[in-house]
C-alpha cells in the first residue's frame, strides 16, 4: 500500500515539475518543414530529397501547468522563499492538468519517386508525463474534511500517464492533381521503454457522515501499471542499456492526413495521429488494490501508544493490495488537427485550426488563428493567436529559413507570458536543422510563353496573347470628316 501511494506521489510530482502538445505555429507553416509531416502526413516539403541529422534536426519541449513558480511559493517572514501549499490549493480548479512532452528526432530521410509520390523513413523518441487532479482532492488532503461533512469527496478525476517510447516509421505521400488533393499515411512500429499508467476506469470517493464524522471509502479499479521502474532501480548497467536499446514492449501506430485545395481561395486540411497501442510486458509491474467499500470511524488516541501502527491496523490493512507482474496494453494518446485556410495571394494566407488531444480519456482542445507569409522559396513566417488548455490566449510564431540545401526552423506557441518567468505557467519551443535538395523554383505569374510578335508592327504595344489571337489596347475611334462634294464627284 505504501509503495502504491509513493508511486502515485512520484508520478504527480514528476508531472508538476513540467507539462500538452501544441505546435500550432509550426503546423501553420504547412509543408515548409518535414516536421509538419508529424502533425499531418500530407504535408511534405518542396524537394526531391530531404533528410535530418540525429537530435539536430528536431527537438521539441512543451510544458503546460496550472501553477507558476510564484503560485507555488511564497516569501516568509525571514524573507526566504518556501512552498505555499495553501496558495496552490486556493488557486486550483475543478479539473487541473499537468503535462510535459518532449520529442527528439533521431533520424529521418525522405524522397519523391516522381512529382506526385513520396516516401519517408523516420525514427523518433517520444517522452510525455501527464496527470489530472481536482481542487477537492488537494483541499481535502491539506485542509482536512471540514468542508465535506455530510457530502462526499470524488477522487475519480485523478489520473496519471507517463510514458517513453521510440517509433520507427514509414511514410507514404500521394498527390492527386485533378482533384487538387494530397493524402498521406504513416505506419509506425513502436518500442516502449518506460510507462506509469493508472487505470482509466478508476472510480473512488469518500463519504463523510454528518452525525459521527465516519468516512465510508469506496474504490474501484485502483490500479497502477508500470514498466521500467523496477529495472532502473535494481537493474545493472548492461541490463538497463539493453532494455533502452531494444526490448519486447511492442506496439503499432498509424497517422492519417489529407490536404484539399477546394478552389483558388480556400483549402482545408485534416489529420488524425497516433491511432494505435503498445503492449507492455518486459519488466512489467502492477500495483493493484482490490475493489472495496468500508467505513472508518477514527481512532481513540488516548488509548494508543503507537499511532503509526494503529493507523496501519485500522485503515491501511483494510485495503487488499497486491503486486503482480502481468503484461498490459495501453492505447496511444490520439490527437487531430482540423484547419481551414483562406489564400489571399499565393504568398499570403490565413488559417484557423482546432486540435483535440485525448489523454487518459480526457479531451484537451487547442485553438489557433494565424497569418502565414512566404518570401519566395527561402523564408516563411507564421504569426498566431493560440489558446491552450488552462492558459488563455497567447501569441506564437514560427520561422523557416532555407539557403541552398540547408533549412533552419524555430517555433514557439508561448511568446508573451514566457518572458515573465516567475509567473509563467507554460513553455513551448521547437527547433532544428533540415537538409532539402531538389526544390522546385518559384513559378512567376506570367504568360511569356504565349506572347507573339504583333501583327500591327513592332511599335504596337500588345498586352498579352493566348496563342490564337492578340489582345491589344482599346483604340480611339477614327475621326469622321464632313463629306466634300468635290471629292465625291471625283
Amino acid at each position: 500500500m505504501k509503495k502504491f501511494i509513493y508511486i502515485i506521489l512520484l508520478v504527480v510530482i514528476a508531472c508538476c515539475q513540467a507539462n500538452a502538445q501544441s505546435g500550432m505555429s509550426l503546423y501553420h507553416l504547412g509543408n515548409t518543414t518535414f516536421q509538419g509531416n508529424h502533425m499531418n502526413p500530407s504535408f511534405v516539403p518542396n524537394g526531391k530529397f530531404y533528410m535530418g541529422l540525429p537530435v539536430l534536426s528536431g527537438v521539441m519541449l512543451d510544458i503546460n501547468s496550472p501553477y507558476s513558480y510564484n503560485d507555488a511559493t511564497t516569501i516568509n517572514e525571514l524573507g526566504e522563499r518556501e512552498w505555499d501549499i495553501s496558495g496552490m490549493v486556493s488557486k486550483a480548479t475543478d479539473k487541473n492538468y499537468f503535462s510535459l512532452e518532449s520529442e527528439i528526432s533521431t533520424f529521418y530521410v525522405g524522397f519523391k519517386t516522381n512529382s506526385t509520390t513520396g516516401l519517408s523513413l523516420f525514427v523518433r523518441e517520444r517522452i510525455a508525463a501527464r496527470g489530472f487532479f481536482s481542487q477537492e482532492v488537494l483541499d481535502f488532503a491539506w485542509n482536512g474534511n471540514r468542508n465535506y461533512v455530510g457530502t462526499y469527496l470524488d477522487m475519480s478525476t485523478m489520473a496519471a500517464d507517463t510514458r517513453y517510447y521510440r517509433e520507427y516509421g514509414l511514410g507514404f505521400w500521394k498527390e492527386i492533381p485533378k482533384q487538387k488533393l494530397q493524402v498521406g499515411v504513416r505506419v509506425k512500429f513502436l518500442n516502449g521503454m518506460v510507462s506509469v499508467i493508472s487505470d482509466q476506469n478508476f472510480n473512488g470517493n469518500i463519504r463523510i457522515d454528518d452525525d459521527d464524522y465516519s468516512h465510508t471509502i469506496i474504490t474501484e479499479n485502483a490500479n497502477l501499471n508500470t514498466v521500467g521502474l523496477n529495472l532502473l532501480e535494481n537493474g545493472s548497467n548492461s541490463e538497463i542499456q539493453s532494455h533502452f536499446t531494444s526490448n519486447g514492449n511492442i506496439g503499432f501506430g498509424i497517422d492519417l492526413g489529407m490536404n484539399w485545395q477546394i478552389n483558388e481561395y480556400f483549402s482545408t486540411a485534416i489529420s488524425v495521429n497516433d491511432l494505435g497501442y503498445i503492449n507492455w510486458k518486459d519488466d512489467a509491474k502492477n500495483y493493484m488494490l482490490a475493489d472495496t467499500t468500508f467505513t472508518f470511524s477514527g481512532l481513540e488516541l488516548s488509548e494508543i501508544d503507537n499511532i503509526e501502527q494503529a493507523i496501519k491496523d485500522s485503515l491501511l490493512n483494510r485495503f487488499e493490495d497486491s503486486i503482480m507482474y502481468k503484461s498490459y496494453s495501453s492505447g496511444l494518446n490520439t490527437s487531430a488537427y482540423i484547419s481551414g485556410t483562406y489564400h489571399l495571394t499565393k504568398q499570403d494566407h490565413f488559417t484557423a485550426t482546432l486540435s483535440p488531444h485525448v489523454v487518459q480519456g480526457n479531451w484537451r482542445m487547442l485553438y489557433a488563428l494565424g497569418y502565414t507569409r512566404q518570401f519566395g522559396n527561402f523564408f516563411s513566417v507564421s504569426a498566431n493567436a493560440i489558446r491552450k488548455p488552462q492558459q488563455g490566449i497567447d501569441f506564437g510564431m514560427a520561422t523557416a529559413l532555407t539557403v541552398g540545401g540547408v533549412q533552419l526552423y524555430m517555433a514557439s506557441d508561448q511568446l508573451i507570458r514566457v518572458w515573465d518567468v516567475p509567473n509563467a505557467k507554460a513553455f513551448d519551443i521547437r527547433f532544428g536543422i533540415n537538409f532539402v535538395f531538389g526544390r522546385d523554383k518559384i513559378k512567376k505569374d506570367s504568360r511569356k510563353d504565349l506572347l507573339h510578335p504583333s501583327a500591327f508592327g513592332k511599335k504596337e504595344k500588345v498586352e498579352k496573347s493566348d496563342g490564337i489571337y492578340w489582345i491589344i489596347p482599346k483604340k480611339k475611334p477614327r475621326p469622321i470628316y464632313n463629306e466634300d462634294p468635290e471629292f465625291t464627284e471625283k
